[in-house]
């Protein structure tokens, strides 16, 4: 008579947490996910992408308009500067603020200092 040994299937793993609180397992699931009924954000949640030309269009709005970024009406600024640009280009860009503060961040990074470097060689200099 031969025995023989039943197979016992390895202990199921609980795998560590990421965030908040839910831990996985290597247990099989027994249910399948419940479908999705949302359908896909609209498009008007999507992000507006502009290219360069319309960057640089933006950026000529805000200096052609500056005299009116005062404070106290920066917000009418900026609503100003959405609506030029959604007449001119024909895109509805909801926070031109922010992407100003990127395309400064961005020069900043890329060629403030180039030009540090070029003002330092002809004896002139920028403040840090």
């Amino acid at each position: 008579m031969s025995s023989q040994t039943p197979s016992l299937s390895p202990a199921p793993t609980i795998l560590a947490s990421r965030g908040r609180g839910r831990a996985t397992s290597s247990l099989p699931q027994t249910q399948s996910p419940a479908p999705q009924t949302q359908s896909p954000a609209p498009a008007d949640n999507l992000r507006t992408r502009l290219n360069d030309e319309e960057k640089l269009h933006l950026v000529r709005l805000c200096i052609e308009y500056q005299v009116e970024h005062v404070k106290g009406k920066k917000g009418a600024f900026w609503q100003k500067i959405r609506m030029l640009l959604k007449e001119q280009i024909g895109k509805d860009l909801r926070d031109p603020h922010s992407t100003m503060r990127i395309l400064l961040q961005q020069f900043e990074v890329q060629r403030l200092p180039q030009m540090r470097q070029l003002n330092w060689s002809c004896g002139a200099r920028l403040s840090p």
